[in-house]
């Protein structure tokens, strides 16, 4: 019976190192802005379409090790040119779950409010990673991003390969007609996919991702069994994460990125904290989110 109960008790504390490497994505259209009729028609096969385009497709060339990543993408078309031509805002998320938890948590949100596409009824969405195209490169990168995110969740830098791809994506789009359409670098913090990218590349930034690591690793996937360390963990985390942002002393999208999409889930996790400052020092590293914090502070126990 011993090796019965090792490898029952290995199992129970065993926690897979690898991300799943495809995606499920479920994919929304909000046409409320779009008042041409032809223009809504031309979009009534876009939906199933995109879906196809994204869930059938090996992006990875890695064994999938864990069940798929969950995703969603809703587009909110604000204005058309003509009947093909679309001026859209698109919100993309992905979540993971919690190890030994019925909860999942938010790995990346973000919204994109500078996408424009030309897309013709039932045409073919076809991949390409040597050709630019302003509506499947768009979801390329962002599918690419969310497997990178994702990876580094579970393995250190293991989301490097997918954030270089996403990078190559922001490389085909230079010296297109579509670069000026949220593909080039800004440097100002205002939102871009080519200055996500440089950051997630960049060796600069690697401190949050490796806060990114611990914080869900290290941190959420071990809270089912010490809570005390678990939290330790995680204020280590955003700690580094603040010291980074003091040091570069510049806006940052990855580190602005990070806190949009945890700020919530961080005040929900430290609400049962027995340190009466923990809310007082965390709105410190991120003060865009303190009103957040101030009220979870006093929800605390």
């Amino acid at each position: 019976m011993k090796p019965i109960i090792l490898i029952f008790v290995f199992s129970l504390f065993f926690i897979p190192v690898a991300s799943a490497q495809e995606i499920d994505c479920d994919v929304n259209l909000n046409l409320e802005s779009l008042t041409t009729t032809e223009a809504r028609d031309n979009l009534s096969d876009f939906v199933p379409q995109l879906k196809q385009y994204i869930n059938s497709y090996s992006w990875s060339s890695e064994e999938r090790t864990a069940e798929k990543i969950k995703c969603s993408v809703t587009i909110s078309i604000q204005s058309s040119v003509g009947e093909h031509h679309y001026i859209a805002q698109a919100f993309i998320g992905s979540q993971r779950p919690i190890y030994h938890s019925r909860r999942n948590t938010a790995v990346v949100r973000m919204l994109d409010d500078k996408w424009e596409f030309d897309y013709i009824r039932n045409q073919s969405l076809i991949h390409s990673i040597s050709q630019f195209d302003p509506l499947l490169s768009f979801i390329d990168y962002y599918i690419y991003l969310i497997l990178g995110y994702d990876a580094d969740t579970y393995k250190l830098y293991s989301g490097t390969p997918y954030f270089q791809r996403s990078m190559d994506i922001i490389n085909l789009a230079r010296g297109t007609p579509s670069e000026t359409k949220g593909w080039q670098l800004t440097g100002q913090g205002t939102y871009s996919r080519a200055q996500l990218a440089d950051e997630l590349n960049n060796p600069k930034f690697q401190d949050v991702r490796r806060a990114v690591h611990t914080y869900h690793r290290r941190g959420l996937d071990s809270l089912f069994n010490d809570k005390v360390k678990s939290y330790k963990r995680i204020l280590s985390a955003l700690d580094k994460i603040g010291k980074l942002r003091d040091k570069i002393n510049q806006p940052s999208l990855i580190i602005r990125t990070f806190f949009d999409t945890k700020y919530l889930e961080i005040a929900e996790t430290f609400v049962e904290s027995t340190d009466p400052d923990v809310f007082d020092r965390i709105a410190k590293i991120d003060p865009a989110h303190q009103k957040s914090y101030d009220e979870y502070k006093e929800k605390q126990k």
